[in-house]
Formats: structure tokens, C-alpha cells, sequence
């Protein structure tokens, strides 16, 4: 075999191997991004908006 057919073959091995992490990374950044529209939905308690009118 060739040299340049062994680094293919290695290549496309290294790729297929990598192809559960970039599962598990989408699925990580759609539970990240789910959270965060969580949280960003939730309404300012109004301690902190007490707060935030003295910095005023």
C-alpha cells in the first residue's frame, strides 16, 4: 500500500471515529440553547428590579 493510500485510509478512520462527538456536541448545544430560552423567558423578580431602580 502507499503511503498516500494508508493517510487516506487513516483520514476517513479518524472521521468516522469523530462523527459520535459531533453528535453528542449538537446535542449538547440544543439542551444549552433549550435552557437558555428557558431562563431568558423567565420574568425579573422584582427584588431585583428593586434593586436595579436604586442604581439609578
Amino acid at each position: 500500500m502507499k503511503d498516500g493510500e494508508q493517510a487516506a485510509k487513516q483520514s476517513n478512520a479518524k472521521s468516522a471515529a469523530a462523527s459520535p462527538d459531533k453528535k453528542d456536541a449538537s446535542s449538547l448545544g440544543n439542551a444549552l440553547r433549550a435552557v437558555y430560552q428557558d431562563a431568558a423567558g423567565e420574568a425579573v423578580p422584582d427584588e431585583m428590579l428593586d434593586l436595579l431602580s436604586k442604581l439609578k
